[in-house]
């Protein structure tokens, strides 16, 4: 995964508020969900690829609105 690839899916899981925050410790990036649970990235991106997060991002924007 390039590096512009990690910020993209940094920033597409906040976005989706599927993480609220990222650190790296000893050499291991983890992201944080809100609840303050930790995950590997490595992990996460397993989970949720960078398609599924454009797909996922994708889905909320063509999401018919209901009328008022």
């Amino acid at each position: 995964m390039t590096q512009l690839e990690l910020t993209q899916c940094l920033h597409l899981a906040k976005t989706l508020d599927l993480i609220v925050s990222s650190r790296m410790i000893n050499g291991v990036l983890y992201v944080y969900d809100a609840a303050g649970q930790k995950k590997p990235w490595d992990s996460f991106v397993s989970d949720y690829p960078l398609e599924r997060l454009r797909a996922m991002i994708d889905r909320r924007q063509i999401r018919p609105t209901t009328a008022t």
